[in-house]
Order: C-alpha cells, then sequence, then structure tokens
C-alpha cells in the first residue's frame, strides 16, 4: 500500500492463499534461491512484483525494500527467517480462524513492514472496481 507516512507490502487473501504464501517461504527456506512471487503464486494479484532473494551475513540488507527503480520490491531473507515467517502465516490458515493478521517486521532499518492479512478485507478492497484504487475509472463514492 503506498503511503507517504508509512509504506506497508500487504498480502490479502483466504486461507488457501495463504497457505500458498507459507508453503512457498518454506520452499524458499529448503533451497534459497531469487523467487518472483507472481511467477510462483500465479493467482496473486496486485499491482507491485515482489521478488523474495536470499541474504546472507550479519550486514545484508534484509526485509521489504523498494528496488532502486522504484518499479518493484525485493524481500531479502535467509532461510531461517524465512520458515519463521511461514509458520507465522500459517497460523493465520486455520479454519477456525475467520480473521487474522500478522504484521512482519525483521527490525532494520529502512526494511518496509509486510502485514498478512485473512478476512479482514473485502473482496474488491484496492481492485480496480475500488474508489481508494489509483486505477479507478468509476465514480468516487
Amino acid at each position: 500500500m503506498p503511503s507517504d507516512f508509512h509504506p506497508l507490502f500487504l498480502f490479502l487473501g483466504n486461507s488457501a492463499d495463504l497457505a500458498a504464501l507459507a508453503d512457498l517461504l518454506h520452499r524458499f527456506a529448503d533451497e534459497p534461491r531469487r523467487v518472483e512471487v507472481r511467477r510462483s503464486l500465479p493467482e496473486a494479484g496486485g499491482r507491485s512484483q515482489l521478488t523474495i532473494v536470499p541474504g546472507e551475513g550479519p550486514d545484508a540488507p534484509y526485509g521489504v525494500r523498494e528496488t532502486p527503480d522504484g518499479e518493484s520490491f525485493t524481500w531479502m531473507l535467509n532461510a531461517w527467517q524465512a520458515d519463521q515467517i511461514a509458520t507465522r502465516i500459517e497460523s493465520l490458515t486455520a479454519s477456525g480462524l475467520k480473521s487474522g493478521n500478522d504484521i512482519i517486521e525483521l527490525g532494520l532499518e529502512g526494511e518496509i513492514p509486510v502485514k498478512v492479512s485473512k478476512g479482514e478485507f473485502t473482496d474488491n478492497f484496492l481492485t480496480p472496481s475500488h474508489h481508494l484504487d489509483p486505477d479507478y475509472e468509476g465514480p468516487v463514492i
């Protein structure tokens, strides 16, 4: 979600969507390599391209960061971080849980927090049919 005050990378989905994201992160943890989220999860929508990239060492720029061209984002993680994040996301997929969210931050300066949300937004939230979307062409409510 773009914001001048507090940028946030937002994943919205149902249990199956979040389970797929968690599985992607577990696979990344098992075999760290560059992963384009849209290519790996074709049902994932949104305007922003996110690429998960492996990081090593204490000085790597971990977390979500905008690319220098401003066109996409990278999420640098090591295997342990990816596995821990996947486990946190899995906790949101429980069938008895109607809604919930988790904000994932590694605590590093300059990183963009990641919010993973289940059942908290309607299906048309921030889609082209929603008046808050910058691509919306209908009447403003």
